[in-house]
């Protein structure tokens, strides 16, 4: 691979990492990625999806942050979904949220690679 292929490659995986990075940034995200991740309990009223028990809807979301207003809850949904972090699932007028596994592990590994592991001076791993 020619270096400008590599720097063209580089950047591209630089620009998606910084754009989720970027909505990670934010403490509400990261609580509601937390929420979805534990997924329900209990303490959830709404009724629970057939094919996905585990996801959230928006009402337990905003009862399990408590001070959260339903626009706010609904514009940080957007952009989880926006960046692909969580996935939505409809049952006829419900709307259901899960995690998206495969888009947080990629995210992690792409992290993993590019920052945590070791290179030798021509910038390949070892």
């Amino acid at each position: 691979m020619s270096s400008e292929m590599w720097y063209t490659s580089a950047m591209e995986t630089i620009d998606s990492l910084a754009t989720l990075a970027l909505v990670l940034s934010d403490p509400i995200r990261l609580r509601i990625l937390d929420l979805l991740v534990i997924g329900r309990d209990a303490s959830c009223r709404s009724m629970e999806h057939p094919q996905f028990p585990l996801a959230l809807c928006p009402r337990d979301l905003q009862q399990k942050l408590g001070d959260i207003t339903p626009s706010k809850l609904s514009y940080h949904l957007k952009e989880l979904r926006s960046a692909k972090l969580i996935q939505e699932h409809r049952s006829g007028k419900h709307i259901h949220y899960t995690p998206n596994q495969p888009v947080l592990e990629h995210f992690f590994a792409a992290m993993k690679q590019r920052y945590l592991t070791a290179r030798n001076p021509e910038g390949t791993s070892i």
